[in-house]
């Protein structure tokens, strides 16, 4: 069941669900952040930690599914707060923080400033911030253009194309059906229009990385051009950064690895998980 939550500057929708309540003894609760579009791409990851027992505190972040941005302006100081507040409002001290894409940066900024409600990390693809090396985005440009004319739907394909192969829609049908997709193209707006700004303009570098004292798995996608050249550039960027941190491969799967195959990301959250809390 989703809970609504106020917070000033935003009305966030978060569900809480599963097992392992903090204090009766069970294992720490997870907290998802997800990536740009959609407020559902860890959605199936977090349905198969629930199954396994795992409390999974899933957040829609502002702008996206049914939260709303009320600034219209949210940073990713601003998200992380949010989420600060979902754990509150939760009764949760402490969890183990999942981000994905852009939901990594918003995992890192409160694992650096509320170093005491981060068990642990799981950044999946993490898009920000830039490596100084990697190479260039060849979709970028054309996505920004589309979006620039206002053809969203258009930006939305290059972009996800680019990073998530040409399959990518049949892949969100799977997993969220043709309403999933059709809410993916429509976040498409609120990404390029408001996040996308706050993102590139978040100072986040080496002396806000040494506050993270969480254990930090830096999870990729696999070897090949479309699989995410410029995520193990930044990935590699953060490890050289955060002061106990690991690099952990996905092969086989590109940037949508929480819906080309949730259940292998729910492993490796759960191992990681396990390893560093409990």
């Amino acid at each position: 069941m989703a809970s609504t939550l106020d917070v000033g500057d935003a009305r966030i929708v978060y569900s809480d669900e599963g097992g392992g309540r903090q204090g009766s003894g069970g294992r720490d609760p997870v907290l998802l952040l997800h990536g740009s579009f959609t407020a559902h791409w860890l959605t199936p990851v977090g349905r198969r930690l629930v199954a396994d027992g795992r409390r999974v505190l899933n957040v829609q972040r502002a702008g996206y599914g049914r939260s709303q941005d009320l600034a219209g302006s949210a940073s990713v100081a601003a998200h992380a707060g949010h989420a600060v507040a979902v754990l509150e409002a939760a009764g949760v001290r402490r969890a183990a923080l999942v981000g994905h894409s852009s939901g990594a940066a918003v995992a890192l900024e409160l694992a650096a400033t509320r170093p005491d409600m981060a068990r642990s990390l799981v950044l999946l693809d993490a898009a920000f911030p830039y490596a100084p090396d990697e190479p260039a985005h060849p979709a970028m440009p054309h996505a920004l253009q589309a979006a620039a004319d206002g053809d969203y739907a258009r930006a939305f394909d290059l972009f996800l194309g680019g990073v998530g192969g040409p399959g990518f829609r049949e892949v969100f049908v799977r997993e969220l059906g043709e309403d999933g997709l059709r809410e993916a193209v429509e976040g498409s707006r609120y990404f390029f229009t408001t996040e996308g700004p706050a993102l590139r303009a978040w100072p986040f570098g080496a002396p806000q990385a040494a506050a993270v004292t969480a254990p930090v798995l830096l999870a990729v996608g696999g070897e090949g051009e479309r699989l995410g050249t410029a995520y193990r550039a930044r990935a590699a960027q953060l490890a050289a950064w955060l002061p106990d941190s690991e690099i952990r491969p996905l092969p086989g799967l590109s940037h949508a690895a929480p819906l080309e195959d949730p259940a292998a990301v729910a492993r490796v959250v759960e191992e990681f998980a396990a390893r560093h809390g409990d």
